[in-house]
């Protein structure tokens, strides 16, 4: 259970201030010092990333709980990750299906919460050993 906590919170933490560098620094052509000003539009990403990812990271847990001891660390992992990256692309999806019809700001967005997702998959360690004392 650990393992998910840790990508959720890796994504929903890490995707806001890559998005708020990439849309500001490099697409809008922002100074660094706004960027930095634009912490309350961050921590509502934050917010709203965490309550909309809640049904994909229970799906998430369901199929890592189905996982476990059937595939090695790197199958599962592969899994994982196909799962991660679609579930972010369908979650964007339901919001607003036009984003994948027409280029925009979204689009990144869905790219960079997908990716920081799959990076969260790899990074951290899937370890799944019962621990008895």
């Amino acid at each position: 259970m650990r393992y998910i906590i840790k990508i959720w919170l890796f994504t929903i933490i890490i995707s806001p201030l890559l998005l708020a560098l990439i849309l500001g620094a490099i697409i809008n052509d922002s100074s660094f010092t706004s960027i930095l000003n634009s912490y309350e539009i961050i921590f509502v990403m934050i917010i709203v990333g965490l309550l909309s990812s809640i049904p994909a990271m229970v799906i998430f847990w369901l199929i890592k709980r189905f996982l476990k001891d059937k595939f090695s660390t790197l199958n599962e992992k592969i899994i994982l990750s196909i799962y991660s990256f679609l579930s972010v692309w369908i979650t964007f999806f339901i919001v607003d299906s036009g984003f994948i019809t027409r280029w925009s700001e979204q689009t990144i967005w869905v790219l960079i919460y997908s990716l920081t997702i799959v990076i969260g998959v790899w990074i951290f360690d899937n370890n799944n050993k019962i621990i008895t004392e």
